[in-house]
C-alpha cells in the first residue's frame, strides 16, 4: 500500500476517476505510514485522522456518482500549521485575520476541489515543547525551514500534496533538503486570507509535491482573486497544464553566475547544477550569463522587509519572545525590526525596485533563471545551534531576492551528494509566467528522473 503514497497525483486522478484506486484506501495508506513514521519524523502537529476518512468515503461517493471534480478529488493532501482550518487547533502563535474556526481560503478551495484533508503540518519557530521536523533521508539533518513538515511529509509519502508558505525561502528550502517540488508562485497570485502573516508584502502561499505536474495541478485549484485579501491580484489564472510538456527547445535560460560567486556554496551543490544545465542544452534550451546588480543586496532589503513587518504583527509578544520565551528565529526578526529605522525601511523598499527593474530587463532576454536553492545539502541539526540567527537571516543566500522581488520560483531537485543527500535547484520566472517556469521544471525533471528516488525511512 505504501507505493500508493508515492504515486503522482496526475497519475493517480484518472485512476481515481475510474474508480480502479478508492480515496479511502489511499487516505489509509497515508494514515498508515503516518503511523509507522512520524512518532520519528515529526512532520504533524495535528493529525485529523477521523474528518479526513469522513472526507474520504464523501468524495468516493461522489466519484461513484459520476460527480468527479478533478484531479485533486480523493487526493490526501496536508497544510501547514499557518493556515486556518476549521476545527483545528493552530499552534502558531502569530495573529490570524480569519475568524476562529474558518477555513483559509486556500483550504476552502482544497476541499472545493475534492481533496482529502489529513491535517496540520510542523513549521519552524513553534512554541516551546514542540519538537521540530526531521529530514526523512536522515534523521539527524534538518528537513529546511520554516515549511518543515510540509517537505518532510511529502518525501516520506505522509501524504500526496501540501501547502507552505515562503517569505523567504521557506517553501524552497524544504523542498531542496527533502528532495521534492516545491513552488513559490507571484506575490498575490493564491489569495492569503487566513494565513497568520510573517511580513505582508512578502508571504506567498504555495503547494509542494513529489513532481512538478503535480504543482500545476494544486495551483489550477488555488490560484485567482479572492476580495478577502486586498493584495490578491485579478489577473486571469491561466491553464498550468496546457503547456506543461511543449518543452524547451529554444528556450534561453540565464544564470547569475556573478552573484552566486559571492556565496560560498558547495562544491558538489554547483556541481550538480552544471550537470543540470548541460541536462537543459541537450533538450536545447541555451545557457547564457546574466548580470542582476542589485541581487548583491536583495537578502539583506528582504530580511529587513521582513523583519519590520513581523515586529509590526508581534510587538506585543516582544517583551516575553526575548526572555527566551520564542526560538532564536523569532527574537532575531523582533529585535532587527525593533531596531531598524523608518528610513532603513524605505531604502529597502528602494532596494526592491531597483531588483524588479533589473530582473524584468533581465526577462526580456531569457525565459527563466536558474541558480542553487540552497548553498549546501541539508545540515546536521546539532551545526545549526551554534550560528547567529541574526547573521543567517541576512546573510546572501539563493532564496530570498525571488521573494523580495515577488516573482515565482520554482525548487526541484538535482542530484545528491556524496552523502546521499538531495541537492536543489531553482527556476525564476518574470512575474505571473507561473506556466513557463513549470514547463520548464518539467522538461528537465523528466530527463534527470530524480523525483524516483525515495528516503531510506
Amino acid at each position: 500500500m505504501s507505493d500508493l503514497c508515492f504515486a503522482s497525483i496526475d497519475s493517480m486522478a484518472p485512476r481515481l476517476q475510474k474508480r480502479e484506486v478508492s480515496p479511502v484506501d489511499l487516505t489509509r495508506a497515508c494514515l498508515d505510514r503516518i503511523h509507522a513514521l512520524d512518532g520519528n519524523l515529526r512532520a504533524y502537529v495535528n493529525l485529523m485522522e477521523e474528518s479526513a476518512l469522513e472526507e474520504a468515503r464523501a468524495a468516493e461517493r461522489e466519484i461513484q456518482q459520476g460527480r468527479y471534480r478533478g484531479p485533486l478529488h480523493g487526493i490526501p493532501v496536508a497544510v501547514k500549521d499557518q493556515y486556518d482550518v476549521e476545527g483545528a487547533l493552530s499552534m502558531v502563535r502569530i495573529p490570524q485575520p480569519a475568524g476562529p474556526g474558518e477555513d483559509c481560503t486556500a483550504v476552502r478551495r482544497l476541499r472545493e476541489a475534492g481533496a482529502v484533508l489529513l491535517g496540520k503540518l510542523n513549521m519552524s519557530g513553534l512554541p516551546g515543547g514542540i519538537k521540530g521536523a526531521r529530514n526523512p533521508w536522515n534523521l539527524d539533518h534538518v528537513p529546511g525551514g520554516s515549511s518543515t513538515g510540509s517537505g518532510a511529509g511529502i518525501a516520506a509519502g505522509l501524504c500526496m500534496g501540501s501547502l507552505g508558505e515562503d517569505t523567504a525561502g521557506s517553501i524552497r528550502n524544504p523542498a531542496s533538503y527533502c528532495g521534492i517540488s516545491g513552488l513559490k508562485p507571484t506575490y498575490g497570485r493564491i489569495s492569503r486570507f487566513g494565513l497568520a502573516p510573517l511580513g505582508w508584502s512578502l508571504d506567498t502561499v504555495g503547494p509542494m509535491t513529489r513532481v512538478v505536474e503535480d504543482l500545476a495541478h494544486m495551483l489550477q485549484v488555488l490560484a485567482g482573486f479572492d476580495p478577502r485579501d486586498p493584495t490578491c491580484s485579478q489577473m486571469d489564472v491561466s491553464d498550468y497544464t496546457a503547456d506543461l510538456r511543449a518543452g524547451v527547445s529554444g528556450m534561453v535560460v540565464g544564470v547569475p553566475r556573478e552573484y552566486m560567486k559571492l556565496i560560498d556554496a558547495d562544491p558538489e551543490v554547483l556541481a550538480c547544477l552544471d550537470e543540470a544545465l548541460a541536462a537543459m542544452e541537450s533538450l536545447g534550451a541555451k545557457v547564457r550569463d546574466v548580470t542582476v546588480p542589485s541581487m548583491e543586496h536583495a537578502t539583506v532589503a528582504n530580511g529587513l522587509i521582513y523583519s519590520c513587518e513581523f515586529y509590526n504583527i508581534c510587538r506585543a509578544d516582544m517583551d516575553e519572545a526575548m526572555a527566551g520565551e520564542a526560538s532564536e528565529s523569532r527574537r532575531a526578526r523582533l529585535f532587527i525590526g525593533a531596531v531598524s529605522t523608518c528610513g532603513d525601511y524605505i531604502q529597502a523598499q528602494r532596494m526592491r525596485s531597483r531588483l524588479r527593474r533589473e530582473l524584468n530587463e533581465v526577462f526580456r532576454e531569457v525565459q527563466v533563471m536558474a541558480l542553487p536553492t540552497n548553498p549546501t545539502p541539508a545540515p546536521l541539526a546539532a551545526d545549526l545551534d551554534g550560528l547567529d540567527a541574526v547573521y543567517k537571516m541576512l546573510r546572501p543566500d539563493f532564496a530570498s531576492p525571488a521573494n523580495l522581488a515577488g516573482i515565482p520560483a520554482l525548487a526541484i531537485p538535482c542530484g545528491v551528494n556524496s552523502n546521499g543527500l538531495p541537492v536543489g535547484m531553482q527556476f525564476w520566472g518574470k512575474a505571473f509566467a507561473e506556466s513557463t517556469v513549470l514547463r520548464v521544471g518539467y522538461a528537465y525533471q523528466q530527463q534527470a528522473r530524480w523525483y524516483e528516488r525515495r528516503p531510506p525511512m
